[in-house]
């Protein structure tokens, strides 16, 4: 049995929230009972487990498709309405911030453990401005998000922080500060 995969994190592969796996992979002789766990795991909404901070576009992808990934978590979530949601949340500038604030040994290429994603905050379906995400990823979920260091200019990100200020009941001047100051941090600038 053969399996579609998210392969790749490459900024040149991963331009939009929107995506789908572009590799098709078979287990290796002997371990088609691990690829059959982890494919029973398969999701529409895949997290990044490491990130090029430079030229990084995306740290969650929504794909019609549920798959698993190299470099990709799936996330167990049930309605795609939630896990639009969750894309658009994951791709805000605030997520993006609490990552960096996670990574560990190198500081332009960060990786997480499951546990360092488990412990992003994210917000409940009930929560003031869920709306607000599914809107922002329908608006921008084939938007080309630019990386970080060029975020000023992405229309796709305004749209989000947008969403993800309603949630967090702030300002969008104040996540908009933020997205600027994360452009010009030297690990994500160079």
């Amino acid at each position: 049995m053969s399996y579609e995969a998210f392969w790749s994190i490459s900024s040149k592969v991963r331009t939009t929230m929107r995506g789908a796996p572009e590799q098709v992979i078979e287990p290796r002789p002997g371990k088609e009972h691990l690829a059959e766990r982890y494919w029973a795991q398969r999701s529409r909404l895949l997290v990044a487990n490491k990130h090029d901070t430079v030229s990084g576009r995306l740290v969650a992808v929504y794909s019609d498709t549920p798959s698993v990934g190299s470099g990709w978590v799936p996330v167990g979530v049930e309605e795609d309405v939630e896990a639009k949601s969750l894309c658009a949340w994951w791709n805000s500038t605030p997520v993006r911030l609490m990552l960096l604030n996670r990574r560990s040994k190198k500081l332009t290429y960060p990786s997480w453990s499951l546990d360092q994603l488990r412990s992003i905050p994210v917000p409940s379906p009930a929560s003031p401005g869920w709306e607000g995400l599914l809107a922002a990823y329908e608006q921008a979920c084939d938007i080309e998000l630019l990386p970080l260091r060029d975020a000023e200019k992405c229309e796709g990100r305004r749209i989000i922080d947008r969403a993800a200020a309603h949630v967090l009941g702030v300002p969008e001047s104040t996540i908009a500060d933020w997205r600027r100051r994360l452009a010009i941090e030297p690990t994500i600038s160079n």
